[in-house]
């Protein structure tokens, strides 16, 4: 693929093997994609680091793969991705969690083929631990996130609740 500008996080879709990123954007748009070989997610690096250029940028790359999730304004700072997986994690099994490094929490995405249809938040993470940079799930199915803080960093655990 080419046309990006940060990839901050790849997660390979369980099921299905699609591989999806997580993007800054420059002062908007960051953006979480369904990569597709040999696609053009439309940043272009020249002349040079233009914040005012669209993540996106449709009108010089016509043919460039839409965001299957934008940011708009403000960026949120996506990083860290996976996908959540097993019956423990209830209406959340298949979705895309992704961590923040301004909103210092975890959005999680609901993906349907190339698009995400909804959002929510892991309220347990939410402002508690500051920035998180990285997801990896581990074969009991539990979340390991890491903190990103410059200091006093941690690796926090996080398990699904039991459906009630």
């Amino acid at each position: 693929t080419l046309g990006h500008r940060n990839v901050q996080g790849l997660a390979v879709q369980p099921g299905t093997g699609d591989m999806w990123s997580a993007e800054h954007g420059p002062g908007r748009d960051d953006e979480i994609n369904e990569l597709r070989p040999g696609g053009n997610y439309g940043w272009d690096p020249v002349p040079g680091y233009d914040e005012s250029t669209p993540m996106t940028d449709l009108e010089k790359f016509p043919d460039a793969v839409e965001a299957a999730w934008s940011s708009g304004r403000p960026t949120v700072a996506v990083s860290g991705a996976a996908f959540l997986e097993g019956p423990q994690w209830g209406a959340w099994d298949g979705a895309l969690a992704v961590a923040e490094l301004k909103n210092t929490g975890v959005g999680v995405y609901r993906v349907e083929g190339a698009g995400i249809t909804g959002t929510t938040r892991m309220e347990e993470l939410e402002n508690d631990y500051g920035r998180l940079r990285s997801l990896t799930l581990d074969e009991e199915g539990a979340l390991w996130v890491t903190t990103s803080n410059g200091g006093d960093d941690a690796v926090l655990r996080v398990t699904a609740r039991p459906a009630s």
